[in-house]
């Protein structure tokens, strides 16, 4: 097959990406969303959901590492996690790097699920752990209904529109709070620093209406918008941690240096909403 380009536009920026693709792989509409899987001969192969990238091969384990071990030192020894979407299964790999933890992964399309394990191994290669139990289905509906505490909960999400905009807003994150262990630590991708700072902004006014203790960093990942991507982190404790604790056997970017420089502080995030950066 020759090569073709595909075009993804960014409905939070001003941008479109195209990719160079030799194929199509799959494509599929499921009940909720068209699945797409395409072969890059720089990329590997790329995950798209209703349009728009998801993850590709190349970088996938910075973001799932840096989503995962984060908020996992943070505690300190989590032991029951959930993770809120993220059916491709990056997330739980890297959560179950962890020895100690079981994981419940809560992810609305099965078909996701499907397509990671027929074309993503390296992804999905914990999806069938049995320290894994998975529930499909609204997330939302799941954690209103869940009668178990967690440790530490992962939101994996998509871009906040459609189903999954509740999900950065506050009578979910509240829903969130009432699950965790004493202690128990929130982290979820809240987009990009530079296109999207005003959703930065107010998913750590939502975290800070409700946890006593809130971060955010962040990571550069080629394939997202603004390329630099950030976590929302939030805790019923403190957040805290000695850098040379942050070992993790497996993993390829995350370490304790790493851990230490990628937070972000108040001022660099009041400076990206007012648009300062812009004369840097």
């Amino acid at each position: 097959m020759s090569a073709s380009w595909f075009e993804e536009e960014d409905p939070f920026s001003p941008i479109r990406y195209r990719y160079r693709i030799e194929e199509v792989l799959h494509k599929r509409k499921s009940q909720y969303q068209e699945i797409q899987v395409l072969r890059s001969s720089f990329f590997g192969r790329i995950l798209v959901l209703d349009g728009v990238v998801q993850l590709t091969e190349r970088d996938e384990f910075i973001y799932h590492e840096m989503l995962t071990h984060v908020p996992m030192h943070l505690h300190g020894n989590p032991q029951r996690v959930l993770v809120v979407g993220g059916g491709d299964g990056g997330t739980v790999r890297e959560v179950l790097r962890h020895p100690k933890a079981e994981a419940v992964l809560a992810e609305l399309d099965p078909e996701v699920v499907e397509v990671a394990k027929a074309y993503f191994p390296r992804l999905a290669e914990s999806l069938d752990s049995s320290r894994l139990n998975i529930f499909y289905g609204d997330a939302a509906d799941f954690v209103a209904n869940a009668t178990e505490r967690f440790d530490v909960v992962l939101c994996d999400l998509t871009d906040p529109v459609g189903p999954a905009r509740k999900l950065s807003e506050t009578p979910f994150l509240e829903s969130l709070k009432k699950i965790l262990t004493p202690g128990g630590v929130v982290a979820t991708q809240s987009e990009s620093l530079y296109f999207h700072a005003q959703h930065v902004r107010q998913v750590q006014e939502n975290l800070r209406s409700i946890f006593s203790s809130v971060g955010l960093y962040g990571v550069p990942v080629a394939t997202y918008a603004g390329n630099w991507w950030t976590f929302s982190i939030a805790s019923l404790g403190a957040l805290t941690i000695d850098p040379c604790r942050a070992a993790v056997a497996g993993v390829r970017f995350y370490n304790g240096k790493v851990h230490s420089s990628s937070f972000i502080s108040n001022e660099m995030l009041d400076s990206f909403v007012r648009g300062d950066h812009k004369d840097w």
